[in-house]
């Protein structure tokens, strides 16, 4: 065998090993996310709700949003339909939101759950006054950003 094709079969192995390698190591898995992470992502979630900002409360849902609203029957899964109800939520200019209760649930390194009910006043629409309950799922996005993928918002049973 000449060197030429022995060097030749060397690098070729060099190379095939290289390639076996990269292939057998495991994926690295993603960090967990933490209680206090969520908790950060959630509160901004609701500071955007109460902005009353359209365009940035429209921002914090995924384009296939899946959602239950507060005041419209039947489920959500057209996003130019949702994004009309979500200019009708900002139109009802709430001038406060009181977190009466919330829990946040973590499903793994890219999903949490936040559930919670709260309190709504409007000096401009009183009639929309009142408790309010939602659920929230929240998808980490390959970029990194953090968007709610599924919501169901409803009034608190009175009893």
């Amino acid at each position: 065998m000449s060197k030429k094709v022995s060097v030749a079969i060397l690098a070729a192995c060099v190379l095939l090993s290289a390639c076996t390698n990269k292939e057998a190591e495991p994926a690295a898995a993603a960090a967990p996310l933490t209680d206090a992470e969520a908790a950060k992502i959630a509160d901004a979630a609701v500071s955007v709700w109460a902005s009353m900002d359209a365009a940035k409360v429209k921002a914090l849902y995924s384009p296939d949003i899946v959602a239950f609203d507060y005041a419209v029957p039947g489920l959500s899964t057209d996003r130019a339909l949702f994004d009309k109800r979500q200019d009708a939520f900002v139109a009802f200019k709430m001038d406060k939101f009181v977190e009466k209760e919330r829990k946040i649930q973590i499903l793994g390194p890219d999903t949490f759950v936040m559930s919670g009910t709260w309190d709504g006043t409007s000096s401009a629409t009183p009639a929309n006054n009142g408790p309010t309950r939602c659920t929230d799922v929240f998808q980490k996005q390959a970029d990194g950003t953090w968007l709610i993928a599924n919501e169901h918002c409803s009034a608190v049973p009175k009893g």
